[in-house]
């Protein structure tokens, strides 16, 4: 009798143990190609779908207007918190890792990392752009002609590309200092902008268009997004697309960069959008999550699915026995 219990008490242990590890194992949420991040208001970002399934929500614990955003070679997840002056990361599970990540900076308002994982931060209330390390310590600040809302940098690595809410772009080397117009027009208030593969340039505007002009500044192409003016402006994984939002709304539109057509169209349902990002977004600088990773050996089997496959093994003999 006293066998027979223990052999009962050691099986539903293991059962017990099998299914908390089975529980742990798939309830992780990692985030996956292509899925959007929205920034809104009370200090958190809504992640969906490509087709505007919620899927998760981030939350800085600050409150206030979160804005741009982006994420390093890892995965983890970065996003500036406007109102308070910082910038927070979260893991690529969504768990926040450090609500201050990267201090000091007055109303920063957009971020992007280069290829060896030092972060650039736009001031949208300061002619500085702050270069930060892989911890958020500030490196150097460089000085601009205007402040520097949204920036973006270019394949050289020492590019900035940025501008203050005007219907002027500009571009910052950042080794010879020399600061030029990119283009200027009358493209209303020009918000959040990404560099292209030719080295082009593309951006949204208050006016509700998304504009593309060449390497030299010259206008390409003008897209009428329809859903009044767009902040938020984010090129997709597939490389043909490109993803914008309602400024201080909640619509949401992916468009194909060649043709304009509209791919995608959806709400979060929340009207306090103020920047976008899109897990394996195309990023001229190099930073951010690979798209197109090469394939790798695969790695050990996780400890856990070890300690599983080992139980079940164990159960299936009890059982027999």
């Amino acid at each position: 009798m006293l066998k027979q219990l223990t052999k009962k008490t050691f099986i539903n242990t293991i059962a017990a143990f099998s299914l908390v590890l089975y529980s742990s194992i798939a309830s992780a949420s990692l985030f996956e190609l292509g899925d959007v991040f929205a920034s809104t208001s009370d200090g958190k970002v809504h992640v969906y779908s490509q087709f505007g399934t919620l899927k998760q929500v981030l939350d800085t614990g600050l409150g206030g207007f979160t804005t741009g955003s982006t994420f390093d070679s890892n995965g983890n997840f970065y996003v500036t918190a406007f109102s308070s002056n910082v910038v927070s990361q979260f893991d690529m599970n969504g768990n926040l890792i450090d609500a201050t990540w990267a201090t000091g900076i007055s109303a920063n308002e957009s971020i992007v990392f280069n290829a060896t994982g030092d972060a650039y931060i736009g001031n949208a209330q300061a002619a500085v752009i702050q270069k930060v390390d892989q911890n958020g310590n500030p490196l150097v600040n460089y000085v601009a002609l205007q402040n520097t809302d949204w920036i973006d940098l270019a394949a050289d690595q020492e590019t900035i590309l940025y501008s203050n809410e005007g219907s002027t772009i500009r571009e910052l080397n950042t080794s010879t200092l020399v600061d030029t117009v990119f283009t200027t027009g009358s493209y209303a208030q020009l918000f959040a902008k990404r560099y292209l593969s030719d080295n082009g340039v593309i951006a949204a505007s208050s006016d509700g268009n998304a504009y593309r002009w060449d390497e030299f500044g010259v206008l390409q192409q003008t897209y009428n997004v329809g859903i009044g003016g767009i902040f938020a402006l984010n090129l997709d994984p597939d490389g043909t697309s490109f993803w914008t939002g309602a400024l201080g709304g909640q619509e949401i539109r992916k468009v194909n960069i060649s043709t304009g057509a509209i791919e995608q169209s959806w709400s979060t349902g929340i009207g306090a959008l103020y920047g976008l990002s899109v897990f394996g977004e195309i990023q001229a600088g190099g930073g951010g999550v690979d798209p197109n990773p090469t394939p790798s050996v695969p790695e050990p089997m996780p400890l856990t699915l070890v300690l599983l496959g080992m139980s079940c093994l164990i159960l299936t003999r009890y059982k027999k026995s």
